[in-house]
């Protein structure tokens, strides 16, 4: 098997993958706009007229609306059950845990909100978890389903054509999640394995790494 060499692809360069088999995961790069920055400074600022529990509150929506629900966990199925006891099952939610500490910060000193900002937006994929991790017998045909998925269903929910598409497979959280896919990016290691090396290599790979969108 030949060492793999990794490189980078962004969402408008997947047309250049090679037509080779490989090892693939996707990022995102969490991009907060100005506006969206200049909006959140002065509700925060507005809100701390009204006392630290309003500012507070400000901070919070914030950061769950720009940082922490686009990378929320999908509903975990669970059971309990006991020797002689009622058993118990069904969901159980991802509720994202926010530093009390940050919020203070934040709300006392909304401008704070900049720096992060500009250090969320290179964050990936040093210092993010990826999105998605696959493999692939040819890499250029395999993350343009990808894409052509991805653009088909934003269409769909933009003409109302769907309802909802919070549904297993990355494209689909891709759309529920309003991640923009211009901000996606891809890095690939060409491999070359039989069959049976494929799956195991994907197994292995999504089990120690915990990718957001996988479930292998």
């Amino acid at each position: 098997m030949k060492v793999p060499v990794g490189r980078a692809l962004t969402w408008s360069e997947i047309d250049l993958a090679p037509e080779t088999p490989g090892v693939y995961a996707w990022y995102s790069r969490l991009v907060i706009s100005k506006a969206d920055i200049d909006a959140i400074v002065k509700r925060v600022n507005e809100a701390k007229l009204s006392g630290d529990a309003k500012a507070r509150e400000e901070v919070e929506y914030a950061l769950d609306r720009f940082i922490f629900s686009p990378y929320r966990e999908t509903p975990y199925q669970v059971a309990l059950r006991g020797q002689l006891k009622p058993k118990f099952s069904g969901e159980v939610a991802h509720e994202p845990s926010r530093s009390e500490s940050l919020v203070g910060r934040l709300a006392a000193n909304p401008e704070r909100f900049r720096a992060i900002s500009d250090i969320l937006k290179t964050a990936a994929p040093w210092f993010t978890a990826p999105l998605y991790i696959g493999m692939a017998i040819n890499l250029r045909s395999r993350l343009r389903q990808h894409r052509n998925k991805i653009v088909e269903l934003r269409d769909l929910q933009g003409h109302g054509a769907i309802e909802d598409v919070a549904e297993a497979g990355f494209a689909n959280q891709v759309v529920a999640r309003n991640f923009d896919p211009t901000n996606l990016f891809v890095h690939i290691a060409e491999v070359s394995v039989d069959t049976g090396e494929h799956n195991d290599l994907e197994n292995i790979l999504n089990r120690i790494n915990y990718p957001i969108f996988g479930r292998n």
